[in-house]
C-alpha cells in the first residue's frame, strides 16, 4: 500500500449549501494533481444536512472519508478528530466555504516538501497575498482585535492567526494537537502558542483567498471569544 502523502481535513458546521461545490472542486483538483492523498470530511454535530449531503458527494471518490457526530464541539475538536485520523505525512485543514481554492493546497504542499517548514500558516494580510473579495468591514476590525490580543498575551508573533489554512508535519500536528484546551475560535491560538514553546518553525504563507458570504458569528460571540481568549491565557500560567 502507498504511503498518504497529504491529509486534507475540511472541518463542517451548517455547511450543506456550500460544501457540494467545493467539495467536488477539492475531489477533481486533488485527483488531477495530488498524488497519495486523502480527505478527510469532519461534520461538527451539524443541524442541517451536511452529513448527508457530504456521503452522497463522496459515494464514487475513495480517497475521501467522513468523520461525523452528534454534538457540536467546535472547529478545534473538528480539526483534532482529522488529525487523530490522518494517515499523511503532511496534515493541512482549510474551510468548507470555498474562500481558499484547491490549487493553494498544492502550492502550501510544494513549499513544504522544499523548505520542511514544520508549520504553514496562510497569512491573508502578507503583501504577496491575493485577495479577490475581502470580508465586511466589522470581520476584519474583530481579525485585528484579535490578532493583536493573542499577540500581547500569548507572544506568538504571527499577522493572521485566523486564517482557517494551516499545515503541519505529522510529527509536529501529532504533537501540538494532543490535550487542547480550546475547542473554538481560540484554538488556532492554542496550537499556534504550543507551537512556539517547542520551538517549531512557523512560515506565514502568503496566499490566494475570497470572503464567501454565510458568517455563523452572532451577536455576542466577539465578546465570548476574548472571555475564553483570556481563560485560555491563565490555563498556561
Amino acid at each position: 500500500m502507498t504511503d498518504i502523502k497529504i491529509s486534507i481535513l475540511i472541518p463542517a458546521y451548517n455547511e450543506e449549501k456550500r460544501i457540494p461545490k467545493f467539495l467536488k472542486d477539492l475531489q477533481n483538483f486533488a485527483g488531477n494533481n495530488l498524488e497519495s492523498y486523502e480527505i478527510i470530511v469532519i461534520n461538527d454535530g451539524s443541524l442541517d444536512k451536511t452529513k448527508e449531503t457530504v456521503l452522497k458527494l463522496i459515494t464514487d471518490y475513495n480517497q475521501t472519508r467522513l468523520i461525523s457526530y452528534d454534538d457540536n464541539m467546535g472547529k478545534g475538536y473538528a480539526v483534532l478528530q482529522g488529525v487523530l485520523n490522518a494517515k499523511g505525512k503532511f496534515i493541512l485543514f482549510l474551510d468548507a466555504d470555498g474562500s481558499i481554492k484547491p490549487p493553494e493546497i498544492l502550492k502550501m504542499y510544494r513549499i513544504f516538501q522544499k523548505f520542511h517548514f514544520e508549520i504553514m500558516v496562510g497569512s491573508r494580510i502578507s503583501k504577496s497575498s491575493n485577495i479577490t473579495e475581502s470580508q465586511p468591514l466589522s470581520r476584519r476590525l474583530l481579525s485585528k482585535i484579535f490578532n493583536l490580543c493573542s499577540n500581547l498575551l500569548f507572544r506568538i508573533n504571527i499577522n493572521d492567526l485566523l486564517c482557517g489554512f494551516k499545515g503541519f508535519s505529522r510529527e509536529v500536528a501529532k504533537k501540538i494537537f494532543i490535550d487542547l484546551k480550546a475547542y473554538r475560535w481560540e484554538f488556532d491560538v492554542e496550537i499556534l502558542y504550543r507551537a512556539r514553546k517547542n520551538g517549531f518553525k512557523v512560515f506565514e504563507l502568503p496566499i490566494e483567498w475570497r470572503h464567501e458570504e454565510g458568517s455563523k458569528i452572532k451577536l455576542l460571540d466577539p465578546i465570548l471569544i476574548f472571555i475564553n481568549l483570556f481563560r485560555l491565557r491563565l490555563s498556561y500560567l
